[in-house]
This record gives C-alpha cells, sequence and structure tokens, in this order.
C-alpha cells in the first residue's frame, strides 16, 4: 500500500510537472497569423439577399475552398465556417445554421449549392462526418454537397508531412530504419503523438508547427485559415530549415 501510495504521488507530481511546462510553453507562443489577407463575412438571418447574392458570385469565381463546422454550445448555435480562397484575399464566409433555413432563405441554399459543387476542391481537417446535422443541410451535404466534392483531408496529410519534417532524434527509441511512425517508445517532445492512431487537433497542430496560438475566445474566426495555413506548408513542401526560417522572420 505504501508503494502504491507513493507511486500514486509520483505520478500526480509528473502531471503537475508537465501541466506547467505545457502552460510555459503556451505563454510563449505568439498569437496565430494566416499566412495571407483576408476577410470576415457573417450569414443569419438578418443578412440581406444582396449580400449573400454577392458571395456567391464570389464563391463561382472560386474553386478551393476551406470548411470546418462548430458550435457555440453556451448559446445552442451552429456554423459552418466556409473560406473561399482566392489568389489576393481569401473571403471567410461564417453561417449560422438555423431550422427550417432553406425554407426562410434559399438564397443560402444556393450558396451552398455553388461551393459543395463536384467540380469544387474543399480542404477540411477531419473526415465529413463532422458534417452531419439534425438540420435540412444534413440532405444538402449528401445529395449535392460535401461528399460529392474532391476532398482533401488535411489531418492526416499534416501527420505524414509532420513525421517527414520533425524526424525522431538518433537517441529515440521508437526510431526505425524503413519507417518514421508515431509509437509508444517515442521520447522526442516536438513528437507529442505517442500512438500509431493518435490524431493531431488543429491547436496543437498550429502549436507544434509554427509555435503560434490559436486564442480559444478568437479560434472560431480562425479555423478555416489555420487548416489552410497547414495544407499550404504540405503543398508546397515546406523542410525544417524553411519553417524555422519563416518562424524567426514573424
Amino acid at each position: 500500500k505504501k508503494i502504491n501510495v507513493k507511486i500514486e504521488k509520483l505520478n500526480a507530481k509528473l502531471i503537475k510537472k508537465d501541466e506547467t511546462r505545457k502552460k510555459k510553453i503556451l505563454e510563449n507562443l505568439t498569437d496565430f497569423k494566416p499566412l495571407g489577407n483576408y476577410k470576415f463575412c457573417q450569414i443569419d438571418e438578418t443578412t440581406s439577399a444582396a449580400k449573400i447574392q454577392e458571395l456567391i458570385n464570389e464563391a463561382k469565381k472560386t474553386y478551393k475552398f476551406t470548411v470546418f463546422q462548430f458550435d457555440d454550445i453556451a448559446f445552442n448555435m451552429h456554423y459552418v465556417q466556409i473560406e473561399l480562397i482566392q489568389q489576393s484575399l481569401s473571403i471567410i464566409i461564417n453561417v449560422e445554421l438555423i431550422e427550417n433555413w432553406q425554407i426562410h432563405s434559399p438564397v443560402i441554399q444556393e450558396l451552398f449549392i455553388v461551393v459543395f459543387h463536384r467540380s469544387k476542391s474543399i480542404k477540411v481537417w477531419a473526415k465529413p462526418d463532422r458534417f452531419e446535422y439534425n438540420y435540412e443541410i444534413y440532405e444538402l451535404y449528401n445529395t449535392n454537397g460535401i461528399l460529392n466534392c474532391h476532398i482533401v483531408y488535411v489531418q492526416d496529410s499534416f501527420k505524414t508531412w509532420c513525421n517527414k519534417t520533425f524526424n525522431d532524434n538518433k537517441n529515440c527509441g521508437q526510431i526505425l530504419d524503413f519507417e518514421d511512425i508515431d509509437g509508444p517508445l517515442c521520447t522526442c517532445s516536438y513528437r507529442p503523438l505517442k500512438n500509431f492512431n493518435d490524431t493531431w487537433d488543429l491547436k496543437q497542430a498550429i502549436a507544434y508547427t509554427f509555435e503560434e496560438r490559436l486564442d480559444p475566445e478568437n479560434f472560431h474566426l480562425y479555423k478555416c485559415l489555420a487548416i489552410t495555413k497547414l495544407a499550404t506548408v504540405i503543398n508546397e513542401e515546406w523542410n525544417y530549415e524553411k519553417l524555422q526560417d519563416y518562424i524567426q522572420k514573424k
């Protein structure tokens, strides 16, 4: 029993030490910074049809999008955030989802049909089951929507890129000559995933890659921009040196 108590106290001390270390690391992170210029637009019950039509016209000219669903639990509100990725400026659209939204605003349905057309390329962080709702929008996602688009799962791609870019150090117990994977023997602090099936959280990925913090107060505003930023370094095949150069010049 005494041994068990000592082990429990030791574990508690280690957990507290790790939490303190993580807190210090978070305090040293800089605020999240998107790679390009952007502007925000909000769509809710008060938004005019003319304004939404402007966004539809912009969406028609856009091929690449990033999409993220999020919930405001405090107010029981549900949103879909859409980034229209354009060369000079990204347009971030926060669409508030309400019951009977198709009946009250057909023009919003038109926007979704344009965005989720099969000719479009859609970046998402996780698998598309995150886009299942108890709203009329559910049918749009399944019949005319995201399942028919060219989908890029950034979370999966990021894990592969990260393991390639942040190699295990030579003294790591997980290092293998033939494959660079996450495992329980890994002792590298810069590789937090310790299981083959572990997945990256978006805030975690931004913190470890760019040494930037997605503030809880405005996290929802930057979700799409964060996904797009990670997708960019993957697509452009940034190596460790280029990444460090970017961090130093911020």
